[in-house]
């Protein structure tokens, strides 16, 4: 009752649950807030929270920044009708399963301070990330889940609940893993391996040790006739591709960098109305893929060959569809020459 209310003392179960709330934990300034205020105020402007990453991707594409103030028409009514779903209250984490995914209680009403990644990250991200480090999409499982690693392992506990700032995408969070947390033995310039040091910051980790990912493309979204609900439907691919680093920054200056296709086209939206995406032929629709299925050894480390001789793994025309924007032949590099090492 505590939580969830109702009436306890009421032994007839139609009775007994008029007025339970079945999400309590939706409030983010309600009950869990009572005993965890400094993590609920926090979470509250997380990216698990808001979908602002979601959010902001679809203004950047549209070139509005006001794009989707109107959640009943345009971009606004595909934000409410689907990105909102991948919206994360502290109960879809601690004690049940997501609501996207599976729904109910993970063990009874047990909560969890580390949820159990099966449970709760692999539901929303196992497609991508978590399916890759798990070994469910793609061709075998991340090197460090082998080794019996999870998900909090590497990243930080304010990448689930935030800091308190707003940040614009989880590429601005101001602590994301780096492999040189833990292997700073092969950081450039000190590293046993030639390799490591040849390459410096010319390459991103996952160009060598990263194997093939998910990639979605062609994605088109169907609104139900009465407007309360949406599908959408897209092809996906299990591939590797290297490209030119879409958007070089200080913590991420590669050149060349592991790249994975998000499935948005111009006309994705139609059914919320025509020409919703006007910027699209600006912004990539190929990103930097923060691969999560590293193995020590792979096809294209295998020799200097296997990568600098291999054109089939580097971003070209042919890989490029009528249907993606024009900003991805940026990205189109050759691969380097050898240099006879």
């Amino acid at each position: 009752m505590t939580c969830h209310g109702g009436n306890g003392n009421e032994e007839r179960f139609e009775f007994a649950h008029v007025g339970v709330n079945t999400s309590p934990s939706a409030d983010v300034n309600g009950i869990c807030a009572q005993c965890h205020q400094e993590a609920t105020e926090t979470y509250g402007k997380s990216l698990h929270y808001t979908v602002r990453g979601f959010a902001n991707s679809l203004i950047e594409f549209s070139g509005d920044p006001n794009a989707l103030d109107n959640p009943h028409e345009g971009l606004g009514e595909v934000f409410n009708l689907n990105c909102m779903n991948c919206h994360a209250t502290c109960g879809e984490c601690h004690v049940s399963r997501p609501s996207g995914y599976a729904g109910g209680l993970i063990d009874k009403h047990k909560f969890f301070n580390s949820p159990p990644m099966d449970q709760t990250c692999f539901g929303c991200h196992g497609a991508r990330n978590a399916g890759e480090f798990m070994g469910t999409v793609g061709f075998s499982q991340d090197v460090h889940y082998e080794a019996g690693m999870t998900c909090v392992d590497c990243h930080d506990v304010n990448n689930f609940h935030g800091t308190g700032e707003e940040y614009a995408s989880m590429w601005d969070k101001p602590v994301l893993p780096s492999c040189l947390d833990c292997h700073e033995e092969v950081a450039s310039g000190s590293a046993k391996t030639p390799m490591h040091n040849i390459h410096g910051d010319t390459l991103s980790c996952q160009v060598c040790h990263a194997q093939a990912n998910q990639n979605c493309f062609e994605c088109h979204a169907d609104i139900s006739d009465d407007r309360t609900s949406l599908a959408s439907h897209s092809e996906m691919r299990v591939l590797f591709r290297i490209g030119l680093n879409p958007e070089p920054t200080e913590e991420r200056p590669y050149k060349y960098v592991a790249l994975r296709h998000i499935p948005t086209t111009a006309d994705s939206f139609v059914e919320a109305g025509d020409g919703l995406l006007p910027n699209y032929d600006n912004i990539t629709n190929w990103k930097y893929s923060p691969t999560h299925n590293i193995q020590k050894s792979t096809f294209q480390n295998e020799s200097c060959d296997s990568c600098h001789g291999n054109p089939r793994i580097f971003l070209n025309e042919n890989d490029l569809r009528e249907t993606d924007s024009e900003a991805n032949k940026r990205l189109i590099a050759p691969p380097p020459a050898s240099v006879g090492y």
